[in-house]
């Protein structure tokens, strides 16, 4: 804003009183348009935004794709929820451990396994030496951002 202005620094204005008041009853009056403008162009946006059925007609795919997740997610949940029922069944409870033993039976040796084996050890120890490589990189840098962020407050 104008710091060199009569109205903002005190200094003696350069006309009549009168005028000036007039002036900034104009200036305000021009504010105050502006702002209804914008308020109202506001208020139409977001009854556009809320508009269900305008949104649809505007942009059918993307109701589409949203219907569509809508319907796998409660699809989905429906599915866990009778899946879930099912197996607690007595009589699905007992073809499973009839399934188990029967395994147990047939193939002892993978019922428990003793020691892992090679490749598995090696895998092991490369994916323990990746993942400490990677959170000691990702600690650094965040421990370097909070110290620049520090100095950048302190000064």
């Amino acid at each position: 804003m104008g710091e060199g202005t009569d109205r903002v620094n005190g200094q003696p204005a350069n006309g009549e009183p009168r005028k000036m008041a007039r002036e900034l009853e104009t200036e305000i009056t021009d504010i105050r348009t502006r702002l209804d403008r914008s308020l109202a162009e506001l208020d139409r946006r977001r009854h556009e935004l809320t508009d269900v059925r305008l949104q649809v007609t505007r942009h059918p795919m993307v109701a589409v794709a949203a219907g569509v997740t809508v319907l796998a997610l409660v699809g989905g949940v429906a599915y866990a929820v009778w899946a879930a029922r099912q197996r607690n069944r007595p009589l699905s409870k007992a073809r499973r451990l009839r399934h188990a033993l029967s395994r147990m039976i047939e193939e002892p040796q993978k019922v428990a396994k003793s020691e892992p084996t090679v490749p598995e050890k090696i895998l092991a120890a490369a994916g323990t030496a990746a993942a400490s490589i990677l959170v000691k990189k990702l600690m650094e840098r965040a421990f370097d951002a909070a110290g620049q962020q520090k100095r950048a407050v302190t000064r």
